[in-house]
C-alpha cells in the first residue's frame, strides 16, 4: 500500500568506509575514552580495562599497572602515556616487543590528592603534561624529572592549540600556559551559562572553543563571542562530547547521542553519521586522527575508524528497501538505480534521498539510455521512463539488456528469458516490433557485431552466432560454436572493435574469421592466474573495459600509445564487493567517477583518488614453545641462539593498515628450511615446529593489492645440534671408539680361542653324532626289512587265505557234483567224510590264524581289551572281517552258509555296540 499511494522516500547519503571493532574484537570492555598513535602506525585506545594496542592485524590489552579505568593517552618518542586513577606514567617495548610499565606518580605518591584521576595528556615541547581536576604534571623527558601545580578542583581541561598550552579553571577563566606562568586570557560570562570547553581550535589565527550545548565561540577581547555559523540550530540541539579539527581544517564533533557531526572550516554541516549510517553506537566519546587521515571514534560501546580520505564512498542499505542493485546509470542530471526491488533515483550530486519510481516494482535487470530518453529492462517487461515515471510499452517477461542495431535508427534488440525482441520507434513513442522466431533461448549476454552478426552466450549451453533477416523477425541462420568452451559465469562483452569471450581460462577475442575465439593475451592480463571470480566484463562509456576478481577489480585503459593498454588494479576483494556472480555492474558517473552495484547498496569509486601507497611490513613478535607447551616472547632485535629442544618458533608479523576496502597478504621464507617463498595469504602469524639443527633466516614481506611492502623483515636465529651431536659428544666418542677397538680385539682374541675349543667339542660332538646317525640308520634298516617281512607275510596270509577259498569252494563243488551224478553217495560216504573233513581243516584254521598273528600281532590283543566279552569264534570271526573280506568269502572258511555269516555279521555288530550308521569292518579296521 505504501508503494502504490507514495513514493519510498530512502536514506540515501554516501558515507565514508567505517570499520567496526566491537568489544569481542579487541577483547576489553565497551567504553574507549581516548586514542593515539605512535611512530610505527600503531593504533593505543585507552579502555575500561586498560590499555588497547593494534597493529593492524592484532589487538593487544594491557592491564593497567592498578586494574583502573585508563582515562587518557598519548604517544611520544616511541613511549605510551596513559592516566587512570591515582596513577600517570609510561609504557615502552621491551626488546620482545612487548610493553612493559614504569609509572611516573609513584615518585611522587605522596603529593597526589585522595581519588584524583588524570583525565588529559599532552606533549608539549620536552615535556609531557598530564591534568587532573587538582594538579598539572610536567614531566621532563630529558631529566625524568616531575613537577607540578596545583589547583585544587578548579582545572577543567588542558588544551594544547599551535603548539600551545591552554587550560580552563572550572571558576571559567581561560589560561594560557606561558614559561609555567598561567596567562589569563578569557573569562566565560555567567550569562551563557558554560561551564565546560570541550575542545578548543585555531581558526583564521583566532581560537575558537567548543561547549557542549551553546555550539562554538571565538575568543575576542578576553570573552567569548558567539561565531556564527550554519550549524548552530543544530550543535544547539545536540549535546556534543567531543571534538577535533582534521588536517584539511574542517571539524567532527562527537555527541552524545546524535552520533559524529562533521562541519566545513566555515562551519556548514557536511555529514551526519550515526548508527542508521553504520556507526556503532551514538555516544562518541573521543575522536582521533591518523596519519593517514582516518579519522578513529571512541564510543561508548566500541571502537569505529572512519576512512575519511578513502577513494570510496559507500552507501548500504541496512534495512533492506532498496535491495541488490543489478543496473545504474545517469540520464537528465539524474541517477537512476535497477534494484530486485525495483527502479530508484535521485538528483545527480545530491545529498537527496533515493525514490521509488511507482509501478516498477519487481526485478529491473538493466537499464538504457539514449539522447532523451531511459529504457527499463524488467521482469515484468519493458518500461520507458520519464523523471520519476514509468510507462510499461511491452510485457514480455524478463528483459536482460538493450542493444541498437548498426544502421537501424530507432531499432534496437532487447534479450529475454526466451529469445529476442526488436524495439521500434513509432513518431516519438517506442514499441514492440517483433519477437524474432528461430531462436527460442535466454539471451543475456546478448552483442551485435559491425558485419551485422548477432551473437548470445548461455553459460550452459555456449556460443550462438546468428544471422537476422532484413525484416527482423526470423533468423535465417543459427549456429552454435562447438570449438568454444562453456563455462560457469562465462560472458559476452563487445568493445569498440572487439567481440570478446571470458571464462575461467582468460579473455578470448573473436578472430576474423568470425566462427572462432583466441586467447587475447593483453585482455587475459585483466584476470590473473587464480584470481578468476567472474567472467562478466563492462566496457564503459569511457572506453575502460572492468574485470571482477577474487581480490580486485581490474580495469584496462589505453596507454600512451596507440596500440597500449595499461591494466590498473583496486584492491577491492569479493567480500566487500558483495556483488552476485555474473551480475556485477558498474557505471560511470562522472568524470573518473564510477558507481559499483552491490547485494545491499552501491559504492561510490573516484579513480583520481585511488593510489599505490608504500607501506613497511614490521616483525611484531618472535615466540618459542617451551616446556608446557605455550609460547613465551623472546628478543627480536638479536640474532637468536637456541638449545635443540627449543626448536619450535612461531613469528607474527604485521602492517598497521586501516583501509577498510584494502586486504594485506603476506609472504614468508624460512631460509635453511625451505628457501621458496610461501604463497600469497591474510593469515599474519606461522609457526615452525621441531625444525632440525643449523642456521636460519626468517623473512616476511607484505602485499597490498600490486604494491609490495618496501621492506622485508628478517630474523636470524640458529638452533644448536643436540647433545648427541656437540664437540664434546663427538670426543666422547672417539675415546669410546678408541676404547672399544681395544676391547673389541681383545675380546676377539678371547673369541676365537674359545672358537678353537669350540670346533674340537665340535668335531667330537659331530662324530658321535654321526656314530648315532650310523645306528639309527641301522635300525631304519631293520626297520624296513621288518616292515617288508610283514608286508611279505601279509601277502602270503592273503595268498594262503585265498587258497583255502578256492579250495574250498572247488570241494563244495565236487561235493554237490557227487551227490547231484550218484545218489548213492550221501553223507556217510568215504568221499564225502574225506571233502568235509578237508573243510573243516583244524590245520587250515591254526596255519591262518598263525599267519594272522604274525602279520598284525596286537590287533587280536586290542580287539580283546577293548571288548572282553568277544569269544574266540568272534575274534577270528573279526580277524576275517580286518583282511576286508566279503560274506562270500569268509563262508568257505567258515564252511557255513552267506546266510549265516550275515547272521553272524549281526550278532558280532550287537556285541560290539555299534549303531547303524557306523560301518563294521571300518571299525574293526580302526581297532
Amino acid at each position: 500500500m505504501i508503494l502504490i499511494l507514495a513514493p519510498l522516500f530512502l536514506c540515501s547519503q554516501e558515507t565514508s568506509p567505517i570499520i567496526k571493532f566491537s568489544s569481542i574484537d579487541y577483547g576489553a570492555e565497551n567504553q574507549n575514552w581516548d586514542i593515539t598513535q605512535d611512530s610505527r602506525n600503531f593504533i593505543y585506545v585507552a579502555n575500561n580495562a586498560g590499555l588497547l594496542e593494534f597493529n593492524g592485524s592484532r589487538w593487544e590489552l594491557h592491564k593497567s599497572p592498578n586494574n583502573t579505568v585508563i582515562r587518557c593517552v598519548v604517544s611520544a618518542n616511541d613511549r605510551i602515556y596513559t592516566g587512570s586513577f591515582m596513577q600517570f606514567g609510561f609504557w615502552e617495548k621491551d626488546d620482545t616487543g612487548q610493553l612493559i610499565y614504569q609509572s611516573l606518580s609513584d615518585s611522587i605518591k605522596s603529593d597526589l590528592f585522595e581519588d584524583e584521576i588524570i583525565w588529559n595528556i599532552e606533549k608539549f615541547e620536552k615535556y609531557i603534561v598530564f591534568q587532573s581536576y587538582d594538579h598539572v604534571y610536567f614531566y621532563n623527558t630529558d631529566s625524568n624529572e616531575v613537577k607540578f601545580t596545583t589547583d585544587k578542583k578548579n582545572n577543567y581541561r588542558l588544551f594544547k592549540v599551535n603548539n600551545e598550552l591552554y587550560i580552563q579553571k572550572y571558576d571559567g577563566r581561560i589560561l594560557h600556559l606561558e614559561n609555567g606562568n598561567e596567562k589569563l586570557i578569557a573569562k566565560i560570562p555567567e550569562e551563557l551559562n558554560v561551564k565546560f570547553l570541550l575542545s578548543m581550535f585555531f581558526v583564521d589565527n583566532q581560537l575558537v572553543v567548543l561547549t557542549r550545548t551553546k555550539g562554538l565561540y571565538k575568543i575576542e577581547n578576553q570573552t567569548l563571542v558567539r561565531w556564527k555559523i550554519p550549524a548552530d540550530t543544530l550543535l544547539e540541539k545536540s549535546r556534543v562530547f567531543s571534538g577535533i579539527q582534521l588536517e584539511d581544517k574542517s571539524f567532527m564533533l562527537g555527541s552524545i547521542s546524535k552520533g559524529i557531526i562533521t562541519l566545513s572550516k566555515e562551519g556548514k554541516v557536511t555529514n551526519i553519521v550515526n548508527q542508521s549510517k553504520g556507526l556503532s553506537n551514538n555516544t562518541v566519546l573521543d575522536l582521533f586522527e591518523d596519519k593517514d587521515g582516518n579519522v578513529w571514534t571512541g564510543l561508548d560501546n566500541g571502537l569505529d575508524c572512519l576512512n575519511m580520505r578513502s577513494y570510496i564512498k559507500e552507501y548500504n542499505d541496512r534495512d533492506g528497501t532498496v535491495g541488490t542493485i543489478y543496473a545504474s546509470t545517469i540520464h537528465d542530471q539524474k541517477l537512476y538505480v535497477g534494484t530486485n526491488q525495483g527502479l530508484f533515483y535521485k538528483n545527480l550530486n545530491t545529498d537527496e534521498s533515493l525514490k521509488f519510481i511507482k509501478g516498477t516494482e519487481g526485478q529491473v535487470w538493466s537499464v538504457y539510455t539514449d539522447d532523451k530518453e531511459l529504457l527499463c529492462g524488467h521482469n515484468s517487461g519493458v518500461f520507458v521512463v520519464t523523471g520519476n515515471k514509468a510507462k510499461l510499452i511491452t510485457d514480455i517477461a524478463g528483459v536482460w539488456n538493450f542493444k541498437p542495431i548498426p544502421n537501424q535508427k530507432g531499432k534496437l534488440l532487447f534479450g529475454h528469458y526466451s529469445g529476442i525482441a526488436v524495439l521500434g520507434k513509432d513518431g516519438n513513442d517506442w514499441k514492440l516490433d517483433a519477437k524474432i522466431k528461430g531462436f527460442e533461448i535466454s539471451s543475456r549476454f546478448l552483442e551485435i557485431t559491425d558485419d551485422g552478426s548477432i551473437w548470445v552466450n548461455h553459460e550452459n549451453k555456449g556460443v550462438y552466432k546468428m544471422l537476422l533477416n532484413r525484416d527482423l523477425t526470423v533468423f535465417d541462420n543459427v549456429e552454435l560454436l562447438h570449438n568454444v568452451p562453456k563455462g560457469k559465469s562465462s560472458a559476452l562483452t563487445k568493445t569498440n572493435n572487439s567481440l570478446l569471450y571470458s571464462n575461467d581460462e582468460g579473455i578470448f577475442k573473436l578472430h576474423a574469421d568470425a566462427t572462432t575465439f583466441i586467447r587475447d593475451t593483453t585482455y587475459s592480463r585483466l584476470i590473473p592466474e587464480g584470481e578468476y571470480h567472474s567472467g562478466r566484463l563492462v566496457f564503459d562509456k569511457k572506453q575502460r573495459l572492468w574485470s571482477f576478481n577474487q581480490n580486485d577489480i581490474s580495469y584496462s585503459q589505453k596507454g600512451p600509445l596507440n596500440d597500449m593498454v595499461d591494466i590498473k588494479i583496486i584492491p577491492i576483494d569479493k567480500n566487500h564487493r558483495k556483488t552476485t556472480i555474473s551480475f556485477e555492474n558498474i557505471s560511470n558517473l562522472s568524470k573518473n567517477q564510477y558507481i559499483l552495484g552491490k547485494t545491499n547498496g552501491y559504492l561510490l569509486i573516484d579513480l583520481d583518488k585511488v593510489t599505490d601507497r608504500s607501506h613497511q611490513i614490521f616483525l611484531d613478535k618472535v615466540k618459542i614453545r617451551t616446556e608446557d607447551n605455550s609460547y613465551s616472547n623472546i628478543s627480536k632485535e638479536h640474532e637468536g641462539q637456541f638449545k635443540f629442544n627449543e626448536s619450535s618458533l612461531s613469528f607474527s608479523y604485521n602492517v598497521p593498515n586501516y583501509d577498510k576496502y584494502t586486504n594485506v597478504t603476506y609472504q614468508y621464507q624460512l631460509v635453511g628450511f625451505a628457501d621458496v617463498w610461501s604463497d600469497w595469504s591474510e593469515e599474519s602469524t606461522i609457526s615452525f615446529e621441531k625444525l632440525p639443527y643449523g642456521d636460519y633466516v626468517f623473512k616476511a614481506k607484505s602485499k597490498i593489492g600490486k604494491q609490495t611492502s618496501t621492506n622485508t623483515v628478517e630474523y636470524r636465529f640458529n638452533i644448536a645440534k643436540p647433545f648427541y651431536l656437540s664437540n664434546l659428544a663427538l670426543l666422547g666418542y672417539l675415546l669410546c671408539s678408541i676404547a672399544l677397538g681395544v676391547l673389541i680385539h681383545k675380546s676377539y682374541k678371547r673369541y676365537y680361542h674359545r672358537q678353537n675349543e669350540k670346533l674340537i667339542l665340535e668335531n667330537k660332538r659331530q662324530l658321535q653324532i654321526q656314530e648315532i646317525e650310523s645306528k639309527e640308520e641301522m635300525m631304519h634298516l631293520k626297520n624296513e626289512k621288518l616292515n617288508q617281512d610283514i608286508e611279505s607275510k601279509n601277502r602270503e596270509l592273503a595268498i594262503s587265505t585265498m587258497s583255502v577259498i578256492k579250495r574250498n569252494e572247488v570241494l563244495r563243488k565236487v561235493k554237490k557234483e557227487l551227490k547231484k551224478e550218484n545218489k548213492l553217495i550221501d553223507d556217510n560216504h568215504p568221499v564225502i567224510k574225506l571233502i568235509d573233513k578237508n573243510l573243516n581243516s583244524s590245520k587250515d584254521k591254526k596255519m591262518f590264524m598263525d599267519a594272522f598273528n604274525n602279520a598284525d600281532k596286537e590287533f587280536l590283543t586290542r580287539a580283546k581289551e577293548i571288548h572282553p566279552e568277544l569269544s574266540a569264534n568272534d575274534l577270528k570271526f573279526c580277524a576275517y572281517l580286518r583282511l576286508n573280506l566279503s560274506s562270500k568269502e569268509i563262508a568257505p572258511l567258515l564252511n557255513i552258509s552267506v546266510k549265516s555269516v550275515e547272521v553272524r555279521r549281526s550278532r558280532l555288530r550287537k556285541k560290539l555296540n555299534l549303531n547303524r550308521d557306523t560301518n563294521l569292518i571300518d571299525y574293526i579296521i580302526t581297532i
